[in-house]
Parts: structure tokens; sequence; C-alpha cells
């Protein structure tokens, strides 16, 4: 499932994937295409904004029962980051900063933040310049250099900034951050309820400042539409290697594992970046398999060998791994 918010972000998607209009049992106008024996639907999330992003990705994503969610359209870039209009926006974090409490102190942000699919991130950092950059059409509204893939911190609110003061005092609180957009966090917090995996791939048009204009809305968007278009085709590899890497963990294993967590499940959540209200769900004595069930549900469960390493857990690390290889027995 591919998603956009404006019209001329879905018109350039649709021409990049060379998308086929069908009309389903309902009498509904859809979208589809295949790249690479992968089959894509687009369709649009009817509006800007994470509230409308949240609840339109969350219907489609029930509707076609995808695998995964791609965001794409155009953002504004943080010229203090070393963004040019042109360029193309990966998060490998998004940051849902609007909320936040106010006090007679001030606004105190609380922000949430969350992370894209390991493999479909992966598969972006493997694209090259030759796969997207020379299929543009779109002429740049200014020659100059070619445009390239940043990968970064991805802030995700309710308001359009075009303001330099604004954003800068956003990224002086994230110092990473590369971009700012309005849906990326709802699309993000959909997936993740849903447990399915998610990207965000968007055009740099603007540099989120007073000068923001519509020069380069039409070469971003079709920027980012090639790029996800060279996205997909690498996705079949990724799926391969999930297949062949994933770990084949014996019930006996995983309670081991869970058991010997018992000091140090809370240090592993943090590091995987699971929300606090899911957290405080989870029932005394058992957080380490839900913990566990988390990762499951996500596909997610091959990065535990080196998370367990980060948090100082090397031997369940490498224990975990002999088990998964079947090189081994499992000892602890």
């Amino acid at each position: 499932m591919i998603v956009t918010a404006l019209d001329e972000e879905h018109a350039a998607l649709v021409a990049a994937l060379s998308c086929v209009l069908r009309i389903d049992s309902r009498g509904r106008r859809i979208l589809t295409a295949e790249v690479a024996g992968l089959r894509v639907a687009v369709e649009s999330l009817h509006g800007m904004g994470n509230v409308s992003a949240a609840s339109a990705a969350s219907t489609l994503m029930v509707a076609w029962r995808a695998n995964y969610l791609i965001l794409v359209g155009i953002t504004g870039g943080f010229e203090s980051a070393g963004v040019r209009p042109g360029d193309i926006v990966v998060p490998d974090q998004v940051v849902g900063y609007e909320s936040g409490k106010l006090t007679t102190e001030g606004p105190r942000r609380r922000p949430e933040v969350y992370r894209p699919d390991f493999d479909l991130l992966t598969a972006a950092r493997a694209v090259d310049a030759d796969e997207w950059v020379t299929t543009i059409r779109t002429a740049p509204p200014e020659p100059g250099l070619p445009p390239r893939i940043r990968f970064g911190t991805v802030l995700s609110g309710e308001k359009v900034i075009a303001d330099a003061e604004s954003a800068a005092d956003l990224r002086q609180s994230w110092p990473k951050a590369v971009a700012i957009e309005m849906e990326s966090y709802g699309s993000a917090l959909a997936m993740y309820r849903h447990g399915g995996r998610f990207l965000m791939v968007k055009g740099v048009s603007d540099l989120a400042d007073a000068n923001k204009d519509d020069r380069w809305r039409a070469y971003a968007a079709e920027g980012a539409a090639q790029f996800t278009r060279a996205v997909l085709r690498r996705i079949p590899v990724c799926e391969q290697l999930r297949e062949a890497d994933d770990l084949a963990v014996p019930g006996p294993v995983m309670l081991s594992i869970c058991w010997a967590l018992a000091d140090d499940w809370t240090t592993l959540a943090y590091y995987f970046q699971i929300p606090r209200h899911e957290l405080v769900r989870y029932p005394p004595g058992h957080e380490p398999m839900r913990l566990w069930d988390w990762l499951a549900v996500r596909r997610r469960l091959r990065e535990l060998p080196a998370a367990l390493a980060f948090i100082g857990r090397q031997d369940l690390a490498e224990a975990l791994m002999r088990t998964a290889s079947h090189s081994g027995a499992f000892k602890l």
C-alpha cells in the first residue's frame, strides 16, 4: 500500500508506477500496479495532517490487508542540515513533536517516536543514484547538483512551517532532523497498531522558511515517486534475506530467554522504543514474554541478538544466534 496526501503527489506516483485503473466489486475506482513481483495499491489519504493520516491509513490497511505502507510525497527540508530542494528524505525515525504539556513555565514537549521498518529502510539505503535520478522527467526549476538521498530524523506535526525561526527552534531540540512534514507520524502510528511495516519517502519542495513557494513541488513529487519505485524493486531481495536469516526459536528457548531477562527487559524495551503506554499494560511477571510477542508480531525478532548485545547481554545474544543457526545447543 502506497499513500499520498496531495493530488500532485498522487499523480506523480501513478505515472511512475504505470498504475492500472480497476473497478472493484463495489464500483469503487482503484489504482494498482506490479513492481518486481510486488502487488501495489495506490491510495490517497484525502487530506493533510496526522489525524487524517492515522485514520485513513488504518482503514486502508484493513481493507487491503497489506504488509507494507509507504507514505510518499513532498516535505519541507532543513537548510541547516545541508538539505537542498529536490533532495529525497527517508527517516530513520519519525518524531511526533506536537504532544506536550502547558505549564506556568511554558510548554513542555512530550514527543512520540516511531522507527520505520528495518528491511524497508535497508532497501532504501541500497538504492543507487542511477536507479532513479535519470528517470525524473520533470526539469528542476534551477540547474545545479543532482538530488541526493538524506537519511535522518523527520519531525511530524499539524502545522505547515514557513518560518526560519520556528524551524530553527525545532531543530535545536532535534539536531539530527533533516525535514518536517504532517503525515508520517499518523501513518507510522497506524502501522504500529496493525503490526505492519512502514516507510516514508518525500522529496524536498521547500526549506520551511519565508521563501517557501511552489517552484520545486512537481520536481520533488516526481523524484519521490521514482525513488519509491526503485525501493520497491529492492524489497524482494530483502524478503529473501529475511526468510534466510529469520530467527526460528523453539518455545523452550524463548521461555529461557524471557526468564533470563527478568531484570533487563525494561532496558530492552527502551532500546526498541516501545511506547510507555504499551509497557504499563504488561502484566507483572510476564513483561519479557509480552516484549517478545511485540517483536514477533512486527517481524523484528531477528533484531533481538544485536539488541541484547547492545544492552550488555552478550551471553543471551550468542546463545540465541547459536540456536537460530542450529550450530550448537542452547545453554544459559
